[in-house]
């Protein structure tokens, strides 16, 4: 199968290699032509536009930053759109939200196909090919593409076109915003004197454990650690959570506003556990 790989950001860029790995004839293309050349190294090929990477291939994939990182690289000047084949499969798997998704199918030629597959991980999972992957579309598209994503990970068909996209911003919203709660729980223990270690402890006992041991290193991290999950994109998907219909006024909307505040403190490239350094008072780091 030809595959054409739009987007090598830090996730993006470890999927294309499992592919190219593979064994796929992969054709990679990047807003940063240099993120490309290990890729060449391994055998992939570089496209100088997303229209060159799309052309001549059974499957495209895009793994973008945004909505509108979407909009312009398949549809702006030289865009994948224009390099697409008929009966050509598109996989969305950026986390932009349903309804993009379905601008996306009302612009793209009716002849090629659409599925959004989203993922749900971070770089160890794209690393191993450990990813949970939410598609959506139908059986016969999903299908189509099933043996290379599932180089990717646990491909899991969930619904029709979009349904994909809204499970990864529900569990998203999920765990960013008890990150956010935990940081909240953490300074209002703090304020009363209790000791960091004290309070992890009692906060790993909760039904919120699970997420607390996970992040315990990066809470009490001296540094701030390697970034995994860029805050500045858990607040993106939290946007995306209100725009495609959380409640107004709600957890996930005052969840945005923290991390709103972190980014806006110069944050945003870090990982989303600086969130709770923030919320605690130490705005250069998780404690």
């Amino acid at each position: 199968m030809r595959i054409g790989f739009l987007g090598l950001g830090r996730m993006g860029s470890l999927m294309a290699h499992r592919l190219t790995d593979a064994g796929y004839d992969v054709t990679v293309w990047n807003r940063t032509p240099e993120s490309a050349r290990p890729l060449v190294a391994a055998g992939a090929r570089a496209a100088d536009t997303p229209r060159g990477a799309a052309a001549d291939r059974d499957l495209v994939i895009s793994m973008l930053a945004a909505p509108k990182a979407v909009d312009a690289v398949f549809f702006g000047p030289d865009g994948a759109a224009d390099g697409l084949a008929p009966d050509t499969v598109v996989a969305e798997m950026s986390t932009i939200g349903p309804s993009e998704i379905h601008r996306m199918r009302d612009r793209l030629p009716i002849s090629v196909r659409l599925i959004d597959a989203p993922v749900l991980g971070s770089l160890p999972q794209a690393s191993a090919g450990e990813l949970k992957i939410f598609a959506g579309g139908t059986g016969a598209d999903v299908a189509a593409c099933a043996e290379p994503l599932g180089r990717l990970g646990d491909l899991r068909h969930v619904g029709g076109l979009g349904e994909g996209a809204a499970l990864k911003l529900a569990a998203n919203l999920s765990f960013i915003t008890a990150t956010v709660a935990i940081g909240e729980a953490i300074r209002l223990a703090e304020s009363h004197g209790l000791s960091t270690d004290t309070i992890l402890d009692a906060l790993s006992d909760s039904p919120a454990g699970a997420l607390v041991t996970r992040m315990r290193d990066k809470i009490t991290a001296e540094t701030a650690p390697p970034t995994g999950f860029a805050l500045g994109l858990a607040e993106k998907d939290l946007a995306l959570a209100v725009a495609e219909g959380a409640l107004e006024g709600g957890v996930v909307a005052a969840a945005r506003d923290r991390l709103h505040s972190a980014s806006t403190a110069g944050l945003a490239d870090q990982d989303l556990s600086a969130v709770i350094g923030h919320l605690r008072g130490h705005p250069g780091g998780p404690r």
